[in-house]
């Protein structure tokens, strides 16, 4: 018969169809030479191609080209994909067969299970009486059904088209059927983009009534997607939007916008417009780089109105989290050209426009920016160890509106620093600036209260020079290091550096705290300076124990030579002794965290603002409390009396089970003008805003809930309630959690529970 047999062999053959060697690895070979049959058994393992069969019994028939394998058989693809059967017979290269019992565990641990399947292609999987889940089985009783499932009559595995198609099917959560369809595709786990439908959300709210989003991804091609998310809502119309984005090898573009049908209310509830209007949104960014040395870059954001971003849940542009409106009292577009030339110099051209989303304010009286230029140069370190630097900047500001306000500025300065040892372990650093600015303004209400003429042209030469000392003290305790630095600066110019005909329009007021006890020049911007000559002094120190608490603390005033200083009435450095700032921070344990900042008055050392804030517990559970009081100053009418509270929980229930609460309160205690010109508090406490958030999250499913309130009034957003819910299942639809919303027309809190951010990186199915 020309037969024998070989123990513990490894035999290798190459008489297959397209001569594709197989290699056979068993505990016992025999050979048939007259039939053609190899028939291995104990521990087999069959390689070809890249694919590994496994089983206790292997027969190659190599006349037929025909592989058999029954016995725990595995079939491994380069894919990462294992299908295990009771039987399979496979012929041409492995790439055609029939298997039994068929179960397959694919690379993302998904499970593919059916009575029969046919192999065709060596690419393409048919699977009869099936059933697919990504869910892991239950450890204690496995027999149990998963989350959920999908059983069909036929399911394919299409490897090419990487597509996992359904015929006859019905989606079941927990054994109990929810869904059928007589047709459902969704991408294989090798898939990271693909065109489908992702996860949708829903939910009521006071203002959009009940409402509902289902997300569309589009994956156009490798460097390119967009995203349409239609939005129905029952008291507020349909709402249809979309984004899209593109890479390039030099640069990238995102752009998303919306447009709805609807009107708008004002905070009693009747309507602005007298009849529904168009309204939408438009955001985009991108940038290009030019070459080596030059990019350029553009942001641009705009809406049809002051509260369509907030009531829909849009954002205040790509810079923002998402939903998160409320707090944008204005929209920025801009679009510049920068330069690297070295580490050491920068270049920048920008222009900017704005759009108020605060009623009453008219978009002529935007100021428009076209251009403003900035150059910057820091050299390197001299021969003494001091270091040069130097800038320039042009702006040109128009006004559309009917005054035609124009300010053009010419600035350029240049500095020197350099650190220095002190004699008894002190630290000095010594800074000596100068800077000439040129102004060119038309129809501009200057400082000075007086009617400008037409044309106003003015200057300034700012020199300025700071002495820093620190005399840091280190001392090592029992169990502990401490250190002890106080700290002063010496600041001086000359005297009148804000002369009335300058304008002051890129340097609005700012808080004094204690980041900016020590700035030399404290206002933002170019047209506002620190003139004068002041001494900052503060007191800083720290301990570190060996167990791993710490403590912080700073305390500082300012004094300033002159009895009239450039600040206003109410900043807290308006007379020559400043306020009273510093900061405590205490963290005695790895989970726990107290802080502390205040502002006191100078006279009597009364608050005049306090900030708490204490975080405690793990990560798995860590509750925060925020506190903040602002004291009413008679002399600022504006700056009312505010003290309020805010709370947030984060809380890891169970291993998928997480809780997420968030609330802010105003306390009661703003201040008015009562009938006889007095300032009484109201006494009214009211909820800012408040939410609790539930989420579950496995393996294979994520479900989220949120329900939140918003006491937000303007235009058409007034108090309420919102409600949201997503659901998604892995794929067939992922998702990243969407903001949390405690508006009412989609208006959120200062706390968010997360972002959609990309929603085109996902696998999505499609029905």
């Amino acid at each position: 018969m020309g037969a024998h047999r070989a123990t513990g062999a490894t035999a290798e053959k190459s008489l297959v169809s397209g001569n594709q060697p197989v290699l056979f690895v068993a505990d016992e070979v025999q050979y048939d030479n007259d039939l053609g049959l190899v028939v291995a058994t104990g521990h087999v393992q069959l390689s070809q191609k890249n694919q590994i069969l496994e089983a206790d019994t292997v027969t190659y028939n190599q006349k037929t080209d025909t592989v058999t394998a029954s016995g725990h058989v595995a079939l491994l693809e380069p894919s990462g994909d294992v299908t295990f059967a009771d039987f399979v017979e496979l012929h041409d290269d492995m790439r055609e067969g029939f298997i039994k019992n068929v179960r397959a565990l694919l690379s993302d641990r998904s499970r593919l299970a059916g009575n029969t399947a046919r192999r065709v292609e060596g690419n393409r999987t048919e699977i009869r009486r099936a059933v697919y889940s990504p869910c892991d089985l239950c450890e204690k009783d496995p027999t149990q059904p998963p989350i959920w499932e999908i059983k069909a009559e036929k399911v394919i595995h299409d490897k090419e088209a990487q597509v996992i198609e359904y015929r006859d099917a019905t989606i079941d959560m927990g054994g109990i059927p929810v869904l059928w369809t007589p047709y459902f595709s969704h991408p294989d786990p090798s898939v990271k983009r693909q065109s489908g439908f992702l996860a949708p959300t829903g939910g009521y709210s006071t203002t959009l009534g009940a409402h509902t989003t289902i997300p569309y991804f589009w994956a156009i091609s490798g460097d390119k997607d967009a995203t349409f998310a239609p939005m129905f809502t029952t008291d507020a119309g349909f709402v249809m939007s979309g984004e899209y984005r593109e890479a390039f090898n030099n640069g990238y573009v995102r752009a998303a916008g919306s447009i709805a049908y609807t009107n708008q209310e004002n905070s009693t509830g009747t309507a602005i417009t007298s009849i529904d209007t168009v309204r939408g949104h438009f955001f985009s960014n991108g940038g290009y780089d030019i070459n080596d040395t030059w990019r350029g870059l553009w942001d641009i954001n705009r809406t049809s109105d002051p509260t369509y971003l907030q009531r829909f849940r849009f954002g205040g542009g790509f810079g923002t989290t998402f939903g998160n409106s409320s707090s944008v009292p204005y929209l920025e577009s801009s679009a510049a050209t920068e330069g690297f030339f070295d580490s050491r110099s920068y270049a920048v051209v920008d222009n900017y426009m704005f759009q108020s989303l605060r009623f009453g304010v008219g978009e002529a009286n935007q100021p428009v920016v076209l251009p403003t230029a900035t150059y910057s140069w820091v050299g390197h370190p001299d021969e003494w160890g001091g270091r040069w630097d130097a800038s320039s900047n042009v702006e040109n500001l128009v006004t559309p509106a009917n005054s035609g306000v124009q300010i053009r500025r010419l600035s350029t300065g240049a500095g020197w620093s350099i650190p220095m040892n002190g004699l008894i372990g002190d630290r000095f650093n010594f800074s000596a600036k100068l800077r000439g600015d040129a102004y060119n303004s038309q129809n501009v209400v200057l400082a000075s209260g007086e009617s400008p003429t037409p044309t106003e042209n003015s200057g300034r030469v700012y020199p300025q020079a700071e002495l820093l000392w620190r005399y840091p003290w280190v001392r090592r305790g029992n169990g502990y290091n401490q250190t002890i630095e106080p700290i002063a600066a010496l600041i001086a110019s000359t005297n009148g550096g804000n002369p009335a005909t300058i304008p002051a329009e890129d340097s609005p007021g700012f808080e004094f705290d204690e980041t900016s006890l020590f700035v030399p020049n404290r206002f933002p911007g170019y047209d506002r300076v620190d003139s004068g000559q002041r001494v900052d002094y503060g007191l800083q120190g720290a301990f570190y124990g060996d167990s791993g608490g710490s403590s912080q603390f700073l305390i500082g005033q300012s004094y300033r030579f002159q009895s009239n200083g450039p600040y206003a009435v109410g900043s807290g450095v308006n007379t020559r002794r400043s306020d009273v700032v510093g900061r405590v921070i205490v963290s005695p344990a790895p989970f726990l965290d107290l802080i502390y900042r205040f502002r006191l008055d100078e006279k009597d050392l009364t608050f005049r603002r306090q900030e708490v804030a204490a975080y405690t517990g793990p990560p798995s559970l860590r509750l925060g409390i925020n506190f903040l009081s602002i004291q009413h100053d008679p002399l600022v009418p504006d700056l009312e009396e505010r003290r309020q509270i805010g709370i947030s929980l984060n809380a890891d229930l169970t291993r998928y089970w997480s809780l997420q609460a968030v609330g802010v309160r105003d306390l009661g205690s703003s201040s008015v003008l009562n009938s006889n010109g007095f300032n009484v508090t109201t006494g009214v406490a009211e909820t800012v805003s408040s939410g609790i958030a539930a989420v579950y999250q496995d393996e294979c499913l994520v479900f989220r809930t949120s329900i939140g309130y918003s006491g937000t009034r303007a235009g058409d957003i007034h108090p309420g309630t919102t409600l949201l819910f997503t659901i998604g299942l892995k794929n067939l639809g992922e998702l990243s959690l969407p903001a949390y919303s405690s508006g009412t027309g989609g208006s959120t809190s200062s706390t968010s529970f997360g972002s959609l951010g990309n929603l085109g990186s996902t696998a999505n199915s499609a029905f």
